[in-house]
This record gives C-alpha cells, sequence and structure tokens, in this order.
C-alpha cells in the first residue's frame, strides 16, 4: 500500500504464518522463533539489500488490555529484533508496539529501546500515533519507533482526520465513524450470517474496503449467538453506553455489588463492560476478544451480539478481500496493526527514503 517491495517475513505464530501465506505466497516467510534467524539469512532468502526492517516485537507485558508483568520473557524480544537490525543494516527501522510500555517504570523501557538502537549507529524517536487520526474507524493508540543510521529527517505522519468539528479550523477530514463502516453490510440480527452486501458503497472508507472485492460476495460476516446472561444484560444498552447505564435493581445480582466500592461510591472503572458502540463515532480499540460483549466495547450498535469476524476486520482497515484462515480469526484481527495506519508511517518512511537514495526504484523491506 506503500510502495515497499516486501521481500522477506518472519513470524513465530502457526495461524498468522498461514494467512501471511496466503496473502503473499511469494516472499520468503520463515515461520520460527527469531532468536533462531540471523540477519544474513534474511538477506540471503531476500536475494537484495534490505532497505527497511519493520515490525512488532511482543511486549505483552506491558499491555493496559492485560496483567502487566515485567517478567514476561517476551518482553525482551526487541533485543533480538535490535540484534537482527544490527546485522541487517538496513537504512531505516520501523518498530511498533503497545503504547503501555512508555509508561511503565516511569518510562525506563522506552528509553532502554531507544539506547539500544543508540549503541548499534542509530537516531531513533517515538511517538503514540492514533489510528483514527489516519483513517481507521477506531480509536486505537500504539507507540511507534522509528529509526535511521542516514542523515534523513525522522518524521512521523500527518494526521489526515480530526474531530467532526475540528475540520474547518484544520481542514482535515472528519472522523471515520462505525456507520461509516459498517452501513453497507446486511443486517444479520442475533444470529444470522450473510454473503451479500446490503447497499452499494455508502462512504469514501467502504469504497476503499469494497475497491477489490471480489464478484464472490462478502465473507466472514457472521454472527455468534451471546450466551442467556450477556442477552438479559446488552438488551438494556442504547448505543453508546455500557453497563454503567443500567439501573443496579435491574442488573444480576454480582453486577449490583461490581457497581460499587467499599465505600459505598459508585465505581469510576468498568464504562466499557457490555458497552453498545455508536454509529455516530469511531470504534474503542479492537482487541482480539471482540467476539466477547463481556470483555469490552463490542457490541453491535442496534443488534444483540458482539461484532462479527467482517465488523472487527473492517474496523481494523482491512479491504473486505483480505484472506484470514478460518482459525483463531479474531485474535487474527485482533492483534494487527490497522493497515491504513500501517500504510501512513510506510508512506511517510518512504519519502524519507527518497531523499536519501535519489531513485524511483522500488523499495525492499
Amino acid at each position: 500500500m506503500a510502495g515497499f517491495q516486501v521481500v522477506a517475513a518472519l513470524d513465530f505464530d502457526p495461524v498468522a504464518a498461514a494467512t501471511y501465506r496466503l496473502r503473499n505466497p511469494h516472499v520468503p516467510f520463515f515461520e520460527t522463533d527469531i532468536a533462531m534467524v540471523t540477519g544474513r539469512s534474511l538477506v540471503e532468502a531476500a536475494g537484495c539489500e534490505i532497505d527497511v526492517v519493520i515490525g512488532g516485537p511482543s511486549c505483552q507485558g506491558f499491555s493496559t488490555h492485560g496483567k502487566r508483568d515485567a517478567n514476561d520473557p517476551r518482553n525482551l524480544l526487541f533485543k533480538h529484533f535490535v540484534r537482527i537490525v544490527n546485522e541487517i543494516r538496513p537504512l531505516f527501522v520501523v518498530m511498533e508496539n503497545v503504547r503501555g510500555l512508555l509508561t511503565y517504570d516511569k518510562g525506563q523501557y522506552r528509553e532502554e529501546i531507544h539506547v539500544a538502537f543508540q549503541k548499534i549507529g542509530y537516531r531513533i524517536e517515538s511517538r503514540v500515533l492514533r489510528a483514527v487520526e489516519y483513517g481507521v474507524p477506531q480509536m486505537r493508540e500504539r507507540v511507534f519507533f522509528i529509526a535511521t543510521r542516514t542523515n534523513a529527517e525522522i518524521a512521523f505522519p500527518a494526521p489526515t482526520h480530526c474531530p467532526p468539528d475540528m475540520t474547518t479550523l484544520t481542514g482535515l477530514q472528519p472522523y471515520v465513524t462505525v456507520r461509516d463502516a459498517l452501513s453497507d453490510l446486511l443486517d444479520i440480527g442475533d444470529k444470522g450470517s450473510s454473503t451479500a452486501y446490503a447497499t452499494p458503497p455508502q462512504t469514501d472508507f467502504q469504497r476503499y474496503v469494497r475497491e477489490s472485492a471480489k464478484a464472490g460476495g462478502l465473507t466472514l460476516h457472521r454472527a455468534r449467538p451471546v450466551s442467556p446472561l450477556a442477552y438479559s444484560i446488552i438488551t438494556k444498552i442504547p448505543p453508546g453506553q455500557g453497563l454503567r447505564s443500567i439501573p443496579p435493581h435491574q442488573l444480576p445480582e454480582r453486577f449490583q455489588r461490581m457497581r460499587t466500592i467499599s465505600t459505598g461510591a459508585l465505581r469510576r472503572d468498568c464504562t466499557t463492560l457490555y458497552h453498545r458502540l455508536s454509529w455516530n463515532k469511531p470504534a474503542y480499540t479492537i482487541t482480539c476478544n471482540f467476539n466477547n460483549v463481556s470483555s469490552g466495547p463490542f457490541v453491535h450498535p442496534d443488534a444483540h451480539r458482539a461484532l462479527t469476524p467482517r465488523e472487527g476486520a473492517r474496523l481494523q482497515s482491512f479491504p473486505d478481500d483480505y484472506v484470514f484462515v478460518d482459525r483463531q480469526l479474531y485474535r487474527q484481527i485482533g492483534n494487527a496493526v490497522p493497515p491504513l495506519l500501517a500504510a501512513a508511517v510506510a508512506k511517510r518512511v518512504r519519502k524519507s527514503l527518497r531523499g536519501v537514495l535519489f531513485s524511483s526504484l522500488p523499495l525492499a523491506v
């Protein structure tokens, strides 16, 4: 999407690997632990010099959506990422990760990453980017590190979208809403499925996701029924609100207890449990649990169910023709970097690279 030629790829997850191979059958793929791979082996597989290394070494121990664990061994995978960079010596490096690592231990983990790249001769900067500011219908935030061993500018992409009440002032496009993303999909109710669209594309975002969709029809638009308990709760929740919008006496007993703290005051957290999305706003962060209405803000704006895999993929900005292997779909979709956000970063890096190379040849990543 950004004009790069992908010449090699690596992932330890067999399901993610299978999906990647379906989409990119001609790209040499290493399905293994990064600790077992050398930079030389990647260059040999690529068959050319590598201009950019881009990736997202796991740092789940710092995620704000799970238990933080500073001793999680995945937190140190970035050291192998740095080793690979040092062995390949690309002109630019991009690393993406969870926002939580910025604040853990007063920012020491972020500083450790910066120092690691500086020690191998790279200038590095980091910034939190909000997916919604780049045309993704979702309020996802991630930290991006960009490093270079050249004298080129390190720059992050400028936002293209803003809150609707700021468009006149900024000249940017308004945020893409859930309606903008999903209104052309057939209403399948609480238990249905569909391979047909309800309408022609209605918005620029819908035209983007459907641009290369095959004539064979829509895929992955199928609902999962919720439990009777969950159903009894979400039927009481209006669009744009969650569990706390229901009067305590209408909740099951265990949720009545959850509403208050030891002092008797109402809790200030749990604001997105059983939360129903609003048609007129972007979605919250799509996680790998977006099939579970009790785990976050994943209730459909109208139907009494969680989002379908296709709806989740759209809110992540995947085109409708993107093929996923039909295993662990929600984890694949929820763990992904939104394609439109990734493309915005890659395009900005490509612009900086052009200033270094003065060439119109394709760049290898």
